[in-house]
């Protein structure tokens, strides 16, 4: 896809200029979700261009699932999740990603998405809950820890 963001953020982590990544795994690419209204969030980018899951190859999709379940594990453990949210919608950048969100023990609406909550909706939008370095270093930091936890396979680290 010409001007994919998403190609853009894994090629700006390979060259060592994306502040939110964490990890290239074997399909794909951990992210920190710049959105921290829930703590913990975070993508999981596909390393292949696609639009839909069942776009990969066979092989290369069961790796995506297998990664992508094991980064939402390690999510959940790390930031003690009550509840993981799995997103794969594409509708903004349909680069294949996941929305990995864990939902927390005092979360104030816990039955609905995160997309039903107007406060979460306006951090997102204003980008008021971007954490500062210092707090998006040390949440890379615990993701990557939670990653090497649930023995995943890290091709590279970018912390």
């Amino acid at each position: 896809m010409a001007n994919c963001p998403n190609c853009e953020q894994i090629a700006d982590a390979d060259a060592g200029r994306n502040p939110w990544a964490v990890a290239r795994l074997q399909a794909g690419y951990v992210l920190l979700n710049p959105t921290q209204f829930y703590e913990g969030a975070t993508f999981y980018v596909a390393s292949s261009c696609v639009a839909e899951l069942h776009e990969l190859d066979p092989h290369e999709r069961n790796v995506h699932l297998m990664e992508m379940a094991g980064v939402a594990a390690a999510v959940f453990e790390e930031f003690g999740a009550r509840k993981m949210n799995y997103e794969a919608l594409g509708n903004q950048v349909a680069h294949l990603h996941w929305w990995l969100t864990p939902r927390h023990h005092d979360d104030r609406r816990p039955g609905g998405p995160i997309w039903e909550d107007l406060d979460f909706l306006r951090m997102h939008w204003t980008q008021q809950s971007v954490p500062e370095v210092e707090v998006a270093d040390e949440l890379r930091g615990r993701v990557l820890r939670a990653l090497r936890n649930q023995s995943l396979v890290l091709d590279a680290t970018f912390i």
